[in-house]
């Protein structure tokens, strides 16, 4: 219980002090924060045989949904590796995890890597309609959090709570598997 209320409260708090990402290393972003919960409600994901992903549809079933950025070039990417073995091990059931291309050209190597891993979660890439729709395009960008060179900074990651809220934000490498935080992430 103790870990559950720490896990909460560094959050929370978290937003009183950070600028585009609730926690993590500071990047200069040409989106702002809301924009970047905003497209979370209007990003158009789909997998690998093109089939769009309902996020919202996910988010109604009151698990807690962590979406992250992934990349198959990224070291801390492949870091939390064995936070995902040790979440899909200990509670798979227990959140909505939803991996996302960083970089929707990188998809088949970012697909493969990450299927590589044997993991419980499909990887999903931004839509083609980001190509095309002026709208689903300003999502894309805000959903990747992009920095000021037009880049993305990863992993990337956006928690939300039950009600699909998000409740933060964090670039850089998160441990998974550290001992109070997965007891922290499967008691929620």
């Amino acid at each position: 219980m103790i870990f559950r209320i720490a896990f909460f409260l560094i959050f929370a708090c978290a937003a009183t002090f950070a600028r585009a990402e609730l926690l993590g290393m500071q990047v200069e972003r040409s989106v702002t924060e809301a924009e970047m919960k905003a497209s979370l409600r209007e990003v158009a994901l789909v997998d690998e045989k093109g089939a769009p992903l309902d996020l919202r549809a996910l988010m109604a079933n009151g698990k807690p949904t962590l979406v992250s950025l992934w990349a198959y070039w990224c070291p801390n990417c492949l870091g939390e590796v064995s936070g995902y073995k040790a979440i899909a091990k200990a509670c798979p059931q227990r959140w909505n995890i939803v991996v996302v291309s960083a970089i929707a050209k990188d998809f088949p190597k970012d697909l493969a890597k990450f299927k590589s891993y044997g993991l419980p979660w499909q990887i999903y890439r931004v839509g083609d309609s980001s190509k095309t729709d002026l709208a689903k395009a300003k999502a894309a960008r805000a959903f990747y959090g992009e920095t000021k060179a037009g880049g993305v900074a990863t992993p990337l990651h956006y928690f939300l709570d039950a009600s699909g809220a998000v409740s933060a934000i964090v670039t850089g490498k998160m441990n998974f598997a550290e001992p109070d935080r997965l007891a922290a992430l499967c008691s929620m």
